[in-house]
């Protein structure tokens, strides 16, 4: 067995704060404010500004028009349209737009004057993820029966190759959207190809059954969504629990996984022995305990994202997230079976391609457990990462982008 070892530099951290709602994902950010068209709301950072009416519609014209002069008879136009006005009101209504922006006409960052023209919006903008997802091709939410229960699933972008993405303990597909990085990551992902992702049962808006899944259901559920996709062959992009999984799902259904993209995963979910990658029965216990007292506030983000976790926007994010994807009782069955897993019988198995990416500070899931994992899979390559956080999309993400890119380019036609 050949295993290749590279690392990635940290980078500045991403450049939005991370957070879910609010602001929604049909935001405009642009120059460390954000104006949301659909709420109406204007922030500088993560202030809300008081804006008149008048004031909100010029700032979001020029916004939508960025890419030209516009002229004042047309301004006045639009906003008051059919209503003649001096040009001292458009003056006056310009005037408090700077304002609230915060942005000075000796020194415009947002709003520029073209003299005997009209005005400019010249601040880079970051087009709202959900008009990102509508130009991608972001489908509604599909259902599927798996045995009994109905499996939420969905696609996004369209291509000649499919990746199955299987998220982690906690899911939910229409707040994933919501995360900007998330937006950030899925988009780049699907250049070109479809991303299929779900919610497991018991999760998001998947059917909740009263007890967790176990490998066997997500594995049915991950094959079931294929099927409903119409996928016939697809790249498996499995992160954090949804590993072991992922990995049976390869050694069981070769013919439908052409390669396994494996991110902060693992092989067996307890501490064994001959396995010390994970933490013992009594630390995760107590991790678990703390876990299940928090619920519904950011539990343990200082170990999901360090990085972020003193961020108040990225504490509120998560505790919705949280809320919304499920409850406590349920997740405690989840995290609990998850000490039951040991895939590292079938790992031989696995005749497809595989990558496999750890960060070495990664909080939650020891780099050791990345590393045992890509030395059992037959011919894996293992990728380390600089960083701390166990979510892929925090952080440095071209750093986790560039060999999954790389990757996929050299896989067998």
């Amino acid at each position: 067995m050949t295993v290749t070892a590279r690392s990635a530099q940290t980078v500045c951290p991403a450049r939005y704060p991370w957070y879910m709602s609010p602001p929604s994902a049909n935001s405009y950010r642009f120059a460390g404010r954000t104006l949301d068209p659909v709420l109406r709301e204007l922030r500088i950072g993560d202030v809300l500004r008081d804006v008149e009416p008048k004031v909100f519609d010029l700032i979001e014209y020029l916004l939508k028009n960025r890419e030209r002069v516009v002229g004042k008879d047309e301004l006045q136009e639009a906003l008051w349209p059919g209503v003649i006005v001096t040009e001292a009101s458009l003056s006056r209504t310009v005037m408090k737009a700077r304002k609230a922006l915060g942005d000075p006409a000796h020194e415009p960052e947002v709003i520029r004057t073209v003299p005997r023209k009209g005005f400019r919006f010249v601040a880079n903008v970051r087009a709202p993820a959900a008009s990102v997802f509508l130009a991608a091709g972001l489908s509604d939410v599909h259902f599927v029966r798996s045995g009994d229960v109905h499996i939420a699933w969905r696609t996004l972008g369209d291509g000649p190759q499919d990746i199955f993405f299987a998220p982690g303990f906690v899911s939910h597909l229409d707040f994933r959207y919501r995360i900007q990085e998330v937006a950030d990551f899925d988009t780049q992902l699907a250049e070109g190809r479809r991303v299929i992702t779900f919610d497991k049962r018991s999760v998001g808006l998947s059917d909740r059954i009263g007890r967790p899944p176990n490998l066997e259901d997500t594995v049915a559920d991950m094959k079931a969504v294929l099927d409903a996709a119409g996928s016939k062959t697809a790249v498996i992009f499995a992160v954090s629990e949804s590993g072991p999984a992922a990995c049976q799902l390869a050694t069981r259904y070769p013919d439908r996984v052409s390669a396994l993209i494996l991110f902060g995963t693992f092989a067996k979910g307890s501490q064994s022995d001959d396995y010390r990658h994970m933490p013992g029965a009594k630390l995760y216990q107590a991790w678990l305990d703390e876990l299940i007292r928090n619920w519904g506030g950011p539990a343990s983000l200082e170990f999901f994202a360090p990085s972020i976790a003193d961020d108040p926007t990225a504490q509120d994010g998560w505790a919705r997230y949280l809320r919304a994807a499920a409850s406590p009782g349920i997740i405690r069955g989840i995290l609990e079976s998850l000490a039951e897993i040991d895939v590292r019988d079938c790992l031989s198995a696995i005749r497809c391609p595989t990558l496999v990416l750890h960060r070495e500070g990664d909080r939650m899931i020891r780099v050791g457990a990345g590393r045992d994992l890509a030395d059992r899979i037959p011919g894996a390559e293992f990728v380390s990462l600089s960083g701390p956080d166990h979510w892929w999309f925090v952080g440095d993400q071209q750093a986790v982008l560039e060999p999954v890119k790389l990757f996929m380019r050299n896989l067998p036609a």
